[in-house]
């Protein structure tokens, strides 16, 4: 199972999960990325640790996650978010660091 709510993320650990980003500007206009622009999505253990669980290519304003990235995983929390880096050299973290919950699963 998969969700989402004020921006943490649960999800069952070997699911697989697909969500789109909406970037807003300033005025509450969406962004379009522009070529040459990237956006990371990346799950570490906590906000202190370089060691990255998991990280995703978001630039097509899709994040997928396959069962193989969180199979070996354990059950808990761990914190992620998602880095706007221009094409020009500026960065926007546009998702502050917040919870993503791998939850307990009985088949695997």
């Amino acid at each position: 199972m998969f969700r989402i709510f004020k921006n943490k993320i649960f999800l069952t650990r070997g699911d697989s999960a697909i969500f789109t980003l909406t970037i807003t500007d300033a005025n509450g206009d969406e962004y379009t990325p522009a070529e040459g622009d990237e956006i990371t999505f990346t799950v570490k253990a906590n906000t202190e640790t370089r060691d990255i669980l998991i990280q995703k290519d978001a630039s097509s304003g899709k994040i997928e996650i396959q069962p193989e990235d969180t199979e070996n995983l354990e059950y808990g929390n761990y914190v992620y978010d998602v880095q706007l880096k221009k094409s020009d050299g500026y960065v926007d973290t546009i998702i502050t660091p917040h919870e993503f919950r791998l939850e307990e699963e009985v088949t695997f």
